[in-house]
């Protein structure tokens, strides 16, 4: 591949990040559904992988049938509620380990020490959080711009294999237990299409 393929395609998986986090980083918005439909307008064009071109098919209905009042009220109920009975948890430590602040929270403090990423000052949510193991993932693909390839690479597979996919795994499970969150269980089949393009990428180069 040559050096400019190379910069495209990293500023095209840093957009698809971005898209996926904006899922799960805030209640949606009108400003947040118009870029929505805009980007799986351009998406479903394309032929990416089998798991996320069904997302999203699937994602592109939804938009379509569904209002921002009810995409409000879902994101409510899974993920601010405390007392809905659908609320649904983001750390990969609740998953992995049983219980929030746990082992892998520790585990990936150590992970960003070898990596050489620093916490960024005023940001309150756990390194486990799905969000923000998105935006550590966004980092080390930026990485790929200033160093070694091929260290920025092995750092973005381990957080693949070790993290983001068991996680994505019990997380989307977790999701699609509640009858209530349809646009949410399509979230996670595209948050899983992605990843599984993006380890794709990385193992294969």
């Amino acid at each position: 591949m040559n050096e400019t393929y190379d910069r495209e395609l990293i500023l095209v998986r840093l957009r698809l990040v971005d898209l996926i986090k904006s899922f799960f980083q805030s209640q949606p918005d009108a400003e947040k559904m118009s870029r929505w439909r805009g980007m799986f307008s351009a998406l479903s064009k394309e032929q990416i992988n089998p798991l996320f071109d069904t997302a999203v098919r699937e994602f592109s209905a939804l938009l379509k049938q569904k209002n921002l009042a009810d995409l409000e009220k879902e994101y409510y109920d899974l993920f601010i509620d405390p007392f809905s009975e659908c609320q649904v948890n983001t750390m990969a430590s609740w998953y992995l380990d049983g219980r929030s602040f746990g082992q892998t929270l520790v585990s990936l403090r150590g992970f960003l020490g070898e990596a050489g990423l620093e916490r960024m000052e005023g940001v309150v949510d756990s390194e486990d959080s799905l969000v923000m193991m998105l935006d550590i993932f966004a980092s080390l693909i930026e990485e790929e711009k200033k160093t070694d390839s091929d260290a920025s690479r092995n750092f973005q597979v381990r957080l693949l294999t070790e993290y983001l996919e068991p996680f994505s795994k019990m997380f989307s499970e977790a999701v699609e237990k509640n009858e209530t969150a349809e646009f949410y269980i399509t979230c996670c089949k595209l948050l899983r299409g992605y990843l599984d393009l993006e380890k794709g990428l990385v193992t294969v180069s």
